[in-house]
């Protein structure tokens, strides 16, 4: 049987995820939307202690990255004034030594809260991969070039995030191991081989070191400041209006975990609007009238 032009015409409805959530998720949701003084809405992205932790990352990272390469290009202007400036090579070599000191213990710090967090009150981090990394990742492309009506729609941290996450964990066990090796040489080469270990270990210190400055100094300082001018990591806070462009998927989350504090069972299962039409078309040149005002209404 044929479908008659109205039904054809109908609008489709957004898909949705469904979610189990418990009263302490309802109770997160509702302290984390919040309304200023002067009436304006906005969300607590990250709490105090997770600022702190950045801003102690900040300050031992650029204090490892400016004596590091000072010592690497000591025979360049910049590193022999940085050298000049602390003292000499063997005084910035004990700065550097403290600053990856604070380093390593605001890593474990973070460790612990992930291990708190997982097995403790079992929330799981948002950080870690998932299938829709690869799919946001290639409607992105389509957007980019053209062949789709939307960006992705991100939840808590897009795929971008994520890499970066994950690019700075790698880091961290790559320099912290090399630079255990070039720190205590001695006692390392009486059960590694000497011959190799050391001069391998200082190649790598060296161009990882290098490549974590460019990865921030260029994608990391793009991304959050001439992209977007997102300060939500030092304020806590993000209005709902770069939510809904950046983090859709989370706002629409917490307004549905909200809405449900006045339940009386736990768990309850909340809906969360995907935003995107199952049916609708990927590429500009099918776009319709009644696409362009869904993709309007979506940003």
């Amino acid at each position: 049987m044929k479908k008659s032009k109205a039904e054809k015409a109908a609008p489709k409805a957004p898909a949705t995820i469904k979610r189990f959530i418990y009263y302490r998720d309802a109770v997160d949701a509702v302290k984390r939307l919040r309304i200023a003084a002067d009436g304006t809405q906005y969300v607590v992205r990250f709490s105090r202690g997770q600022r702190v932790e950045h801003l102690v990352l900040i300050f031992s990272f650029t204090i490892l990255a400016i004596t590091g390469l000072s010592q690497s290009f000591y025979t360049n202007l910049f590193g022999n004034l940085i050298l000049t400036l602390l003292g000499g090579i063997e005084s910035t070599r004990q700065v550097h030594h403290v600053a990856a000191f604070v380093f390593g213990i605001q890593s474990l710090y973070h460790v612990a809260v992930f291990i708190d967090e997982a097995f403790v009150h079992r929330r799981i981090s948002k950080m870690f991969p998932a299938w829709s990394d690869i799919t946001d990742a290639i409607q992105m492309i389509k957007f980019n070039l053209g062949l789709a009506l939307h960006h992705p729609r991100f939840d808590r941290y897009n795929f971008e995030e994520k890499a970066e996450y994950w690019a700075l964990v790698w880091g961290t066990i790559a320099m912290g191991a090399t630079g255990l090796i070039q720190w205590f040489p001695a006692q390392l080469t009486e059960i590694l081989p000497a011959g190799w270990i050391i001069p391998v270990g200082r190649a790598l210190h060296r161009w990882e070191a290098i490549l974590a400055v460019l990865a921030i100094l260029t994608w990391h300082f793009y991304h959050s400041v001439i992209k977007t001018l997102n300060l939500s990591i030092f304020n806590g806070n993000m209005s709902i209006e770069q939510m809904e462009e950046d983090h859709p998927l989370e706002l629409a989350y917490l307004q549905a975990a909200a809405a449900a504090i006045n339940n009386k069972l736990w768990p309850v299962e909340i809906e969360i609007p995907l935003g995107h039409f199952p049916e609708e078309e990927t590429t500009m040149a099918d776009e319709t009238p009644m696409e362009k005002n869904v993709e309007g209404s979506a940003q």
